[in-house]
């Protein structure tokens, strides 16, 4: 009889469900620790299948690249997105790749910079010159204009279109763990959320479609709609509305998180302000100076390593899967967690401590020991567009702001479908 990762007993009926809610990363952290037999534990929550949580980079390897076969995506993705590249299979998927990748390769997005720059620029000349904001929110607001100027085709209004960005964030409710471990025919309130959001959004590319910037993504899949892809206007709309999803909630929650960093380890945040200072001299933050701002690269990777914004990837298997020395069957979900392979003791010292000159370190961890942005084929496709942005977005503000955390309360953090901070955020600005 073939034997799975353990699962520890729980509560009678409830099983994990009652320390899981209460601590989702630590309680999975104190299974994997007490129980993990091979990096692998069963975890036992009400309204959730039976799920594996796995946690090594060896497993991620597998599960990504060299098995990559064995796992799907599960019923999460296409839920929420229906059949766009976030979630679509096999030669549906590789279409939608093939028709995306041009807009996000390196040396396209190195076009994009000069209208990233004017898009951050135009929203941090409304900060205070000495005050509060609210991190989280800024960010989101400032991501979701540059996908729009920029792969979308239309610039938001800077304070209005309201509707789209209240809709933009209310995708998110989708995944929120209450909604988790309820049966999908029960309307929960995040659900709801989540379903006037894609009503709206869907408004709002029916009518980008016809209004957008020639040579933008919306125009481009409008221009092909009916060939080999899109052939469906709702595979467009699917396409665009998993786009402003992922363009911009990931990238935002990856700037709260480094500059919530920055604010917090001042002798950090002055040298690379410095180094901001050497390269930038003042003047707009450019693609040609990016790979000069060495020190804050190595915030921004480690800031990904502490808070990834994808704390974990969701898959199904498709056929067994070894763990080791035990084996998970097909059709049952399983959890590649992230955060906890990258706060992981074995593979970075003093992980719980934000150290970026870690990597200016040589190392001999994994490779598959960071993953940000996943791996494989399937890794994030806009990867370096994601990058290009944060880095000009950080330099931005270090150039213009001084940082000071707001609460005397370290950020915690809960999870969705990505890694949201658990409370306000909370940044005071003085402008330099």
């Amino acid at each position: 009889m073939t034997r799975r990762p353990p699962t520890p007993d729980g509560l009678p009926v409830f099983g994990h469900t009652i320390g899981f809610a209460a601590d989702p990363f630590g309680f999975v952290a104190d299974l994997l620790a007490d129980h993990g037999v091979d990096d692998a534990v069963g975890l036992d929550v009400l309204g959730m299948d039976e799920l594996y949580v796995l946690a090594h980079p060896d497993h991620f390897e597998r599960a990504l690249v060299s098995d990559r076969d064995a796992m799907r995506k599960g019923d999460e993705f296409s839920a929420a997105f229906g059949d766009a590249v976030t979630a679509a299979e096999g030669e549906e998927w590789r279409n939608q790749r093939t028709a995306l990748d041009p807009f996000f390769r390196w040396d396209r997005v190195d076009t994009y910079a000069t209208e990233i720059s004017e898009q951050v620029e135009r929203r941090l000349g409304e900060w205070p010159d000495s005050g509060t904001v609210s991190l989280e929110s800024q960010m989101k607001d400032l991501t979701l204009d540059v996908i729009f100027a920029t792969i979308l085709g239309r610039e938001l209004e800077l304070g209005g279109d309201d509707r789209v960005r209240s809709a933009a964030d209310g995708l998110n409710g989708r995944f929120a763990p209450a909604s988790w471990v309820l049966p999908e025919w029960v309307p929960t309130p995040n659900r709801r959320r989540f379903e006037r959001a894609d009503d709206l959004l869907r408004e709002t590319v029916r009518d980008l479609v016809e209004t957008a910037n020639e040579g933008s993504l919306a125009s481009r899949l409008a221009d092909a709609l009916g060939s080999e892809y899109p052939q469906t206007v709702e595979s467009m709309e699917n396409q665009l509305i998993g786009m402003i999803f992922a363009g911009h909630e990931t990238t935002a929650l990856a700037l709260t998180y480094t500059l919530y960093l920055l604010a917090t380890h001042p002798e950090i945040c002055e040298t690379a302000t410095a180094e901001v200072d050497d390269v930038v001299d003042g003047g707009p933050v450019t693609a040609e100076e990016l790979d000069r701002l060495s020190t804050l690269e190595r915030v921004l990777k480690e800031s990904l390593r502490l808070y990834p914004p994808v704390h974990t990837i969701p898959r199904e298997t498709a056929e067994p899967f070894s763990a080791g020395a035990r084996t998970i069957p097909p059709g049952t979900d399983v959890h590649l967690s992230i955060i906890h392979v990258h706060r992981d003791e074995r593979w970075y010292d003093d992980p719980l401590t934000f150290r970026p000159a870690r990597w200016a370190e040589d190392s001999d961890r994994p490779t598959y020991a960071y993953i940000p942005f996943g791996a494989g084929p399937r890794s994030c496709l806009g990867r370096s567009f994601a990058l290009t942005e944060a880095k000009i977005v950080l330099a931005t503000v270090l150039r213009e702001f001084e940082l000071e955390w707001g609460s005397d309360e370290p950020l915690e953090i809960t999870p969705e479908m990505t890694t949201q901070p658990d409370g306000a955020t909370p940044l005071v600005v003085r402008r330099r």
